[in-house]
């Protein structure tokens, strides 16, 4: 499938993440591919401003209390020991590279999916949005995760393969996989039934 993006006003570009703990180079939680996406991201955001597009941005968050981390805590050792994510700190501010203008949404999460205890939805249905481009970090768990909650709420969905990424997988009982692997093989089930693949030029000749 292959949504129209020919009214601005109706598109959100939203930018999953970019934040210094997963894109600054030696951060705890860097994610080189999302590092490489940051030209492509600045360019769609760029892009963006200048159609009238909304650019809507989240940062994963945890508060020192660990109140909100639950099974976070578990899966993500950094998380765990507070070495990453915590709310209020460098760590979680948008990379200066692509850093928000003023005025533009900055929502905080504290799961994978950006529409998940937060108010993405009544943000977007206020301003009459009904497509999203999806762009940012990780590729097939907190994008993912956004674009199958954003289907799943009849939102036309365009995830950007060349303005995403993921990491090296280690072999947790299913067998490693390297980054790029992990990239292809979200987004051909993603564009099964969830959202139309593109890159970031595809998407800028169509705004």
């Amino acid at each position: 499938m292959k949504f129209e993006l020919n009214n601005p006003t109706k598109t959100a570009l939203l930018v999953i993440d970019m934040e210094n703990d997963f894109v600054k180079p030696g951060a705890p939680m860097c994610v080189p591919m999302a590092t490489k996406a940051v030209p492509n991201i600045k360019k769609l955001i760029d892009v963006c401003r200048k159609k009238g597009a909304t650019v809507i941005y989240t940062t994963h968050v945890h508060g020192k209390d660990r109140g909100d981390m639950g099974l976070m805590s578990g899966f993500w050792p950094p998380i765990d020991s507070q070495e990453a994510l915590v709310d209020n700190t460098p760590g979680t501010e948008i990379y200066s590279d692509i850093a928000p203008q003023e005025g533009e949404l900055v929502i905080k999460k504290h799961r994978y999916s950006a529409f998940y205890n937060t108010d993405l939805e009544t943000q977007l249905r206020n301003r009459g949005i009904d497509t999203l481009i999806i762009t940012g970090t990780v590729t097939n768990m907190c994008c993912e995760s956004t674009a199958r909650d954003a289907q799943f709420r009849d939102y036309k969905t365009i995830f950007v393969s060349d303005a995403t990424g993921t990491m090296d997988h280690p072999d947790l009982g299913a067998g490693a996989m390297s980054a790029e692997d992990v990239q292809k093989a979200t987004l051909t089930s993603l564009s099964f039934c969830v959202a139309e693949i593109a890159s970031a030029d595809g998407v800028i000749e169509r705004l």
